[in-house]
């Protein structure tokens, strides 16, 4: 049950009494007040800090908005909606809420066994709380019952997420009162009434509505956010309640993530080692070249000793022996390479990883590299200890929170939303800027009884690109001056001059897409869609250079994304701008994509030289000032034009970016033993006939270790700086040896041998 009182709001339930903090209680107070003073149509943009408690935050204002009456005891809300734009819902929000104690039948989770036909019977049934994702709305929407008299109170999770598109736009439109609509319209345009029709009520589903209340959460309040949810000021707009990132750590509510903080410098040189010196995009080749050094065996294997030694002799011992580490890959590939080199770095260290176990979290499927030919996916990588398979997002996180794992390595997943007060260290090879970084870097802020700080070590951001990142939202954050309007006009003005399409066109499009509205798509209907949008794309297609056709492209995308953002602000009643803004969303789709030119240059490289250096060490500072942003401005429309060179000059250049001061000990061992290998022509040919007959498992495990041997014995004679560790280090030899046998048998089998 829930006590309410002055000066308090407790929930007492069998296991617990939770008291909220006073930034929980002041907040739910606030959003309840302004609501019974000015009823439903507001909007409530509520910044409070990432590990604030944003949770049970949403819960009480949502179970108190559930019973909010007005001033002649009517109930204000029909419903309170929790969207969250994740895929799948999020168990942890969902399982805070239902957790506080409630009638049965208050609370209703849209779950992916419910699906949408859940929320169509949670809503006609007018169940009070009800949470759901924001793309249940693209399929439900149409079987909702007349909602007409009917007040919303929706609250959004994570509100720096996306909020202007298509499922968004559905939700307002879905929970518009049009009847109270068609009948302002007329009003305000001197008609007796408005005519119904898909086109107008799509209009006037745009911007706010006096029946929907907006209750929108983040820690990262950015300029578009602030422009759609926040409370109007003088000259700008601010969020309603603020509770900082400053202010949580000076009352010790979180820890300051950026106490403890090393950034390492990842330096190398790659050579070529092939004949031929193609021309390449520049741009695509360079990426191709950073993700070949980052990807590559020998570099993971370094950083994972390096994280894997600052872990056991530091994080691990933290929170009285329960320290967790959290590893944030670059892509998925990557997080899968890390995850095999951690669990082959605890095989190969029993005794100093006792107890040490590692998980893997990435979504979809992906090649498994070290079995040729096999597709993977988390759910088959993960397996607790008693050999279950851990196939779900509820027992990933239960298995991290027990005892039996304590690293996770994650591209992408648990990034945002991720509540685990037992992470204490965590590993990054990605780069962050923004939003992004401050969002997974406070997954480390959680408090809990004996965590007093937390450690960061950095392979991919400077200190200062951190810095950056978090001092925008370190305190109160605020909007000067408004959206322009007038942008989507100016856009639309550019796009007129390439003449792609006409009115008539427009006129056509639309009038089969309204015949067409709220029933199935036929192919005829498709096909007649496609022939009116015909000569628009062969116009496009015929347009000669590429830099054109990319810039036009990107002012129709630009046009598109505009015109969504601003009709979340107002509603723009111009059904001409309407009808341009669907055919073009229609075209855009159907542009044929630029294929690009493909770079694989995998079995043309080698990595020479490979370094890490500590480079930073210490606490990260922030100013104690206020943000103000100003509304972003259109950019107008360029164009990239994809520069080309040749190999050898595009790995000069990347070298460039990548130089370490590097000696003959930071040479990777392996470019030198490939050398020694392929100049000697008995070794290459040999090797070449076991390669083309064998299988990769045969030639890495049984033929090459023999061959292997030999080369270090010629190490040993030549007692280069290069070979000490190689000769030293039994480990370290392993890995240069396993190393060596993929890269030989890739070379080897490779059609260019031929």
């Amino acid at each position: 049950r829930e006590v309410v009182e002055d000066h308090k709001i407790k929930k007492i339930t069998e296991e617990k009494i939770l008291f909220p903090r006073f930034h929980q209680y002041d907040v739910t107070h606030k959003v309840l007040d302004d609501v019974k003073e000015g009823g439903a149509g507001r909007n409530y943009l509520i910044a409070h800090s990432a590990g604030s408690g944003k949770s049970n935050s949403i819960a009480w204002i949502a179970y108190r908005l559930a019973s909010a009456f007005d001033a002649d005891d009517n109930p204000i809300y029909s419903s309170v909606i929790v969207v969250t734009n994740r895929i799948v819902l999020d168990s942890q929000l969902q399982d805070t809420i239902n957790s506080f104690d409630h009638r049965p039948g208050l609370v209703e989770c849209i779950t992916q066994k419910k699906g949408s036909r859940g929320l169509v019977e949670a809503i006609n049934d007018r169940r009070k709380i009800i949470i759901c994702t924001v793309q249940k709305f693209l399929y439900a929407y149409k079987d909702f019952d007349d909602i007409r008299d009917r007040n919303f109170a929706i609250i959004i999770d994570e509100a720096h997420q996306g909020q202007s598109g298509e499922s968004a736009r559905t939700l307002r439109k879905s929970l518009t009162d049009m009847g109270y609509e068609l009948k302002k319209y007329a009003e305000d345009n001197d008609e007796e009434f408005a005519e119904e029709g898909d086109l107008l009520e799509e209009i006037l589903a745009q911007g706010q509505h006096a029946n929907q209340t907006f209750l929108a959460f983040t820690a990262t309040p950015i300029p578009n956010t602030i422009a759609v949810f926040g409370t109007p000021t003088d000259g700008g707009k601010r969020p309603f309640h603020t509770y900082s990132m400053r202010q949580a750590i000076e009352e010790k509510f979180i820890l300051d993530v950026l106490q403890n903080y090393t950034t390492v410098k990842q330096a190398f040189r790659i050579v070529k080692d092939y004949e031929d010196n193609p021309m390449l995009v520049e741009g695509k080749a360079k990426k191709a070249l950073v993700e070949y050094a980052q990807l590559h065996d020998y570099t993971i294997e370094q950083k994972v000793q390096m994280i894997m030694s600052t872990f056991l002799s530091n994080g691990r011992k933290k929170i009285g022996g329960k320290g967790k580490a959290m590893v944030v890959a670059n892509s998925r590939l990557q997080a899968l390479k890390y995850y095999y080199a951690i669990r082959k770095y605890i095989a190969e260290n029993p005794q100093e990883c006792a107890g040490c176990g590692v998980l893997v979290a990435f979504s979809g499927q992906l090649d498994d590299p070290n079995v040729p030919g096999k597709k993977i996916t988390e759910a088959e990588i993960n397996v607790d200890a008693e050999g279950h398979y851990i196939n779900n997002d509820k027992k990933l996180r239960a298995a991290f929170r027990g005892e039996d794992f304590n690293i996770m390595v994650v591209a992408n997943k648990y990034q945002t939303g991720y509540d685990e007060p037992l992470l204490h260290s965590m590993f990054i090879d990605k780069k962050l800027k923004g939003v992004n970084a401050v969002q997974t870097l406070s997954r480390l802020n959680r408090t809990c009884k004996g965590k007093d700080d937390t450690f960061v070590l950095d392979f991919a951001n400077t200190a200062e690109s951190i810095q950056d990142s978090f001092q925008d939202f370190y305190q109160e954050v605020s909007l000067l001056g408004d959206v322009d309007i007038n942008s989507v006009y100016d856009m639309r003005e550019q796009i007129h001059t390439s003449w792609l399409y006409s009115s008539d066109q427009i006129d056509r499009f639309c009038d089969v897409m309204e015949k067409s509205s709220g029933k199935k798509q036929t192919p005829t209907t498709v096909g007649r869609l496609v022939s009116i949008i015909k000569p628009s794309l062969d116009k496009y297609k015929d347009i000669e250079e590429e830099k054109d056709r990319l810039a036009l492209r990107d002012k129709l995308m630009k046009f598109v994304r505009r015109y969504g953002f601003v009709t979340n602000i107002c509603r723009i009643d111009d059904k001409e701008l309407f009808k341009e803004y669907l055919f073009v969303s229609y075209l855009v789709h159907m542009l044929p994509k630029n294929p690009g030119e493909k770079v694989s240059i995998d079995d043309k490289i080698r990595l020479q030289y490979f370094k890490l250096e500590e480079e930073y060490s210490g606490k990260i500072v922030l100013e104690k000032t206020d943000t103000t942003f100003i509304p972003a401005q259109p950019k107008k429309a360029g164009s990239k034009i994809k520069k080309k060179d040749t190999l050898e000059r595009i790995i000069e250049k990347v070298n460039l970016e990548n130089e370490g001061n590097f000696g003959e000990g930071d040479k990777v061992a392996l470019e030198s033993v490939f050398k020694m290998m392929m100049d000697d022509e008995v070794v290459k040919t040999r090797l070449t006939e076991f390669a083309k007959t064998n299988d990769a498992g045969m030639f890495i495990k049984s033929i090459f270790p023999g061959e292997f041997q030999r080369i270090l014995v010629r190490c040993f004679m030549q007692n280069d700086e290069a070979f000490q560790r190689l000769l030293g280090d039994e480990a370290f030899q392993k890995l240069v040896m396993d190393t060596m046998a993929k890269e030989f048998y890739k070379k080897l089998t490779s059609p260019d041998e031929d």
